[in-house]
């Protein structure tokens, strides 16, 4: 199996699901880079708190060839 561009967003959807993020809407994905065999993407998802919608920005790496998940990061949120 090899990873294709088109499968990253169901890795992004797995990624939130691992770190336990179950309800979240509009997630995008801001940056995708093929290099030495891995993908290394981020995303962009927001979340509802309370009345309030939060933004948050992970990232992730990916074996271009397994599709094995090899680091992932919840990076930084906004209101």
């Amino acid at each position: 199996m090899s990873v294709q561009a088109e499968d990253l967003i169901r890795i992004a959807q797995k990624v939130l699901d691992i770190v336990g993020v179950i309800d979240y809407s509009e997630l995008q994905l801001i940056y995708a880079l093929k290099t030495e065999g891995k993908w290394k993407v981020s995303f962009a998802y927001e979340y509802s708190l309370g009345r309030s919608t939060i933004g948050k920005i992970g990232s992730f790496a990916v074996d271009a060839e397994s599709g094995d998940i090899e680091g992932m990061w919840l990076d930084r949120s906004w209101k």
